[in-house]
């Protein structure tokens, strides 16, 4: 399908494509697009996850929902009888599949451009798609079917796996790896120095910082999607790896030698520091940090702007700074919460001992 055409399916090949089970409506109906219950329109598809949200469905004019068997069985479950329903056991799952089905294309490179530069010893795969001003250093490889959008770097030696798009000026710098079907968002930079210093003293006791090189390299390994302007820097010595599966938001940081597992989710702005290990599935909410050569066990969730500073138990839930459990963290919260007022009780309580202090 080219970018100008608009996607499109059935009812029928929408139950079928996301597992679920078509209990009502005409399966020939056309699906155009992916809305909100309370947006949507005819022609879209809409899907409910909690029962919090099954009110909205009452007024819905989507052609289509998407629910869990469960919720269909509750008695305050009102569809309008025009819509279809579709029964699937994981809704939400079920919606991402429908959306990256009818989701417009986004315009994409096609060939390579006359101003891209490739360098001698460079291999080319079939059906890759270079844009304009990208630069291809020597000995680099680029794998069938992948995309390189204006603009992108990948320098010596360094591998772009079968099916990968890199976006607007991603650089993928010398000796590292990119696997299969990864999507890097404009700006992320796979590969830059680890932060190496060696801390010296002259005489007069002025620190000078003396760079440590930075050898290794980095390997991201397939289907891992990078958000823009996010930084995965190469090992001091050895890799950084990251690891299949793993999804990272904008704007984090990554230090030399990590080794993030499979499977992991990394929000907007969080940090892990050199050596340190996320092991599979684990989480880091946003603005989060890790500090270097922990080991953070797998499953574990981090939530927003926690501090860790000692390894984490797999599936250890934690917050705040430094980072406790979850539960303490927030029973915390709420006390300090009422410190107000249990200030101005205890002030009472000395105005009326020193009066009946007086008294006596």
């Amino acid at each position: 399908m080219s970018a100008t055409e608009t996607p499109r399916a059935t009812v029928a090949e929408l139950a079928a494509l996301v597992g679920g089970e078509l209990v009502r409506g005409d399966g020939a109906l056309q699906i155009l697009r992916v809305m909100p219950t309370d947006r949507a329109d005819h022609g879209a598809v809409t899907f409910v996850t909690r029962p919090e949200y099954i009110a909205k469905l009452a007024d819905t004019k989507a052609s289509a929902v998407i629910l869990a068997p469960d919720l269909l069985e509750r008695d305050d479950v009102d569809i309008p009888a025009q819509v279809a329903i579709i029964a699937a056991k994981k809704p939400y799952v079920a919606f991402a599949k429908a959306a990256q089905l009818l989701a417009k294309k986004v315009p994409a490179p096609v060939g390579v451009h006359a101003s891209a530069v490739i360098e001698p010893g460079a291999e080319i795969g079939p059906d890759v798609a270079i844009g304009p001003f990208c630069v291809i250093g020597g000995g680099a490889k680029i794998g069938a079917g992948a995309v390189l959008y204006p603009g992108v770097h990948v320098e010596a030696e360094a591998t772009v796996g079968a099916g990968s798009v890199l976006y607007n000026h991603v650089v993928v710098r010398h000796g590292c790896t990119v696997g299969a079907r990864c999507i890097l968002h404009p700006g992320v930079v796979i590969g830059s120095d680890g932060f190496g210093f060696a801390l010296s003293m002259n005489e007069e006791g002025v620190p000078s910082h003396e760079k440590i090189p930075q050898v290794g390299d980095v390997v991201v390994e397939d289907d891992v999607e990078i958000g823009s302007n996010s930084c995965v820097d190469r090992g001091a010595l050895g890799s950084t790896t990251i690891g299949v599966g793993t999804k990272i938001d904008n704007l984090v940081q990554i230090g030399h030698n990590v080794r993030v597992g499979r499977g992991a989710i990394l929000v907007a702005q969080s940090g892990v520091a050199g050596s340190s290990t996320l092991e599979d599935g684990v989480i880091l909410g946003a603005q989060s940090g890790i500090s270097g050569h922990l080991t953070i066990g797998a499953g574990a969730v981090v939530l927003g702007q926690a501090g860790v500073m000692k390894d984490l138990e797999p599936k250890a839930q934690v917050a705040g700074t430094p980072a406790e459990p979850k539960r303490d963290f927030f029973r915390s919260v709420l006390r300090v919460g009422k410190l107000d007022s249990l200030f101005s009780r205890v002030k009472k309580l000395e105005a009326l001992a020193s009066r009946e202090g007086s008294s006596s």
